[in-house]
């Protein structure tokens, strides 16, 4: 399994169903709305969490937000840390089950551990669609879709989106048209479609694009160059990767700089722009590529720039 879009798919947030009480942020939706105003994200998060009691309203509330830095920060082993952790405890509120089931699926997939994958993405599943049938939310399908196309379920995630999309396809709220588009896209580039997927990625990405929401823009933008690189709309590609680098932060977006500079590398020698692609090469860094893909991609592209 991949981490990135459409080299990955983040998980919807569910700590807005968590039941609240004091938190300031109570009624945001994940951790980057919460953290808007905060300059280190995950410092934040482990302050807040530390003033309060262990298994109080906030306090899980603040663990999902946690979760959710992990995940969209690629920080693999602090997220399986956390879920391992919290899955040690018997009581979790049933919103916090469905994501940690979900969250440590994708882990353990990432880690190529598929047997113990699956198990957990059988509980989750069943979690998300009981969380559905009681809330009514749309975006519990989208995660549903989501998780069956990381266990590659590919049929029942199309009827899943078709599903969503026949229910609230109407619906005015970016961040549903964003996941929805962005899991269409994601269906569609596991069964090469890529066509298709471009399609959908540009739907998402205009749907985001005004809200302001740079994580989600940053995930927009990255999928849509991706694959458009992989159709050879080299000049389109780059252009979406250089638009998303002004919303990276430093600290928190490192791997994900470091992919989208190798990813820039690799276009300008595509498009036999050496010295561009020198100067983005030298901006990698190598030690924060998550996978062993980008770290060969890293080692091919050496020794192309060094030829010539």
């Amino acid at each position: 399994m991949k981490w990135y879009r459409p080299v990955g798919a983040g998980l919807l947030c569910i700590a807005s169903m968590l039941p609240t009480t004091a938190l300031a942020s109570e009624h945001l939706s994940d951790h980057e709305v919460v953290c808007l105003q905060q300059q280190n994200c995950l410092q934040y998060l482990q302050t807040e969490l530390a003033k309060q009691p262990s298994k109080s309203n906030d306090w899980y509330k603040l663990q999902s937000y946690l979760l959710d830095f992990y995940f969209d920060k690629q920080q693999v082993t602090a997220l399986r840390q956390l879920a391992e952790q919290l899955l040690q405890q018997e009581d979790n509120p049933v919103v916090l089950q469905a994501q940690l089931y979900f969250y440590y699926a994708k882990v353990l997939l990432q880690q190529g551990e598929r047997v113990r994958a699956s198990e957990y993405a059988t509980l989750a599943g069943n979690k998300i669609s009981a969380l559905f049938d009681g809330f009514g939310d749309p975006l519990r399908l989208v995660e549903l879709a989501n998780l069956q196309i990381s266990v590659q379920q590919f049929d029942r995630a199309e009827q899943t989106l078709l599903l969503a999309e026949g229910r609230y396809g109407k619906s005015h709220d970016p961040i549903f048209i964003f996941e929805l588009n962005t899991n269409k896209a994601l269906l569609e580039d596991r069964r090469q479609q890529l066509g298709y997927a471009t399609l959908y990625r540009q739907r998402a990405l205009d749907a985001i694009l005004p809200t302001g929401h740079s994580g989600k823009i940053v995930v927009a933008l990255g999928n849509l160059a991706r694959t458009q690189q992989l159709q050879g709309q080299y000049e389109q590609a780059r252009l979406h990767y250089l638009q998303a680098l002004p919303y990276l932060k430093n600290g928190a977006d490192d791997i994900t700089r470091a992919v989208y500079l190798l990813r820039l590398a690799e276009l300008s020698w595509q498009q036999q722009d050496l010295d561009a692609g020198r100067q983005y090469f030298r901006q990698v860094q190598f030690v924060t590529l998550p996978s062993d893909s980008h770290r060969q991609l890293y080692q091919q592209l050496t020794e192309q720039f060094a030829r010539i």
